[in-house]
């Protein structure tokens, strides 16, 4: 099942509203004559746009297509952040719309700056503030929350932390983070930059959750809003550890409280390994985390890269309130956005 941005209505708690911008229902109905065109230029290899089906936003008298040569018919054109190698020439009165689901570290590189500037009106990323807000998932509260067996899930956990990781060196520093914090609790990685695991994909951490307390859902980039599969992977009936969150700053304006644990939250990595022998070795506390992460599952972000994104797009065309602007793509991407590391020390 595909959740929508008009469908997300499911946290009890109203500080979470503010977790989407929520479309209102049509002014109008959509048997308009009115269709808008909305050009995929130069898809990334990933996205499939057979998948996108516009009956399930709020507005449906959309089309998404991918012929380069109906660019000058279309209302509005989605440029990936690397495929910026050519440039068309951009028909006066269309909207030019950047599109990325990665942190600036690993978008702005593949752009020269000057090419760009002046072309870009609106943004579809992961970020709460672009016009087309594309999250990695959504959450939603389930109507029926599994029954566990949460004292036996807990007496068969002997090992603390398992981490999954396939790129060893990132701007976040998650690698030096890992190396202090092994030093004052035990840390075992899988993957390409530790052991192999004995299941793969998803079935990897499924098994590993039967014996580890926690797992490391560490970001390669320390930015404003930047969650992806990592976390929400977590939110699933069949994983039972708790996460340890460690990429947006401000994850509790997207995440549930006392579903995971920040290392924002501590000084240092040796304060958290003591908060997390603290919670590994309390039964009652412990298994309060897991029973309140089982009340939420994450959408299928397989099969919703951009969907919410393209819901919001057809939305404004139709409403027409996010008025074309030229934006400051460079200047968009990195202020107040990201920072370096300041819990570790780490050598120049």
């Amino acid at each position: 099942m595909l959740w929508t941005l008009g469908q997300i209505n499911y946290f009890g708690r109203a500080d979470f509203n503010n977790i989407i911008k929520k479309q209102p229902q049509p002014l109008r109905t959509n048997a308009s004559e009115t269709y808008f065109t909305i050009l995929f230029y130069a898809i990334p290899a990933w996205f499939n746009p057979k998948t996108v089906i516009f009956h399930e936003c709020s507005y449906k008298n959309c089309k998404l297509i991918t012929d380069k040569k109906l660019l000058s018919t279309s209302e509005a054109v989605i440029f990936h952040h690397n495929s910026f190698s050519t440039l068309p020439d951009k028909p006066r009165g269309q909207i030019w719309i950047f599109a990325s689901l990665e942190s600036p570290y690993h978008t702005s590189k593949h752009f020269n700056t000057e090419k760009v500037k002046g072309k870009f009106n609106w943004t579809m990323t992961y970020r709460k503030d672009s016009e087309a807000f594309s999250p990695y998932a959504f959450l939603k509260k389930q109507l029926h929350i599994p029954v566990k067996k949460y004292t036996s899930i807990f007496m068969n956990k002997t090992k603390n932390i398992a981490w999954v990781v396939s790129n060893c060196q990132t701007q976040s520093k998650r690698q030096a983070y890992v190396k202090e914090l092994s030093k004052y609790i035990d840390v075992d990685i899988y993957g390409r930059c530790g052991k192999p695991c004995l299941f793969k994909g998803e079935h990897c951490k499924m098994h590993l959750s039967k014996t580890y307390r926690f797992y490391l859902s560490f970001e390669n980039s320390l930015c404003k809003d930047y969650l992806t599969e990592k976390i929400f992977r977590m939110y699933s009936n069949s994983i039972d550890f708790i996460p340890i969150v460690r990429g947006a700053p401000n994850a509790k304006d997207h995440l549930p409280q006392k579903t995971y644990i920040s290392t924002s939250d501590f000084q240092s990595p040796q304060k958290l390994a003591a908060f997390l022998k603290i919670i590994g070795s309390d039964k009652t506390r412990y298994i309060s985390y897991l029973k309140e992460k089982h009340k939420y599952l994450a959408s299928a972000y397989e099969k919703s890269d951009f969907f919410a994104g393209l819901c919001d797009i057809c939305y404004h065309l139709n409403v027409g309130t996010q008025k074309p602007k030229t934006i400051d793509l460079n200047k968009w991407l990195w202020e107040n956005q990201c920072h370096m590391p300041t819990d570790i020390h780490v050598p120049n």
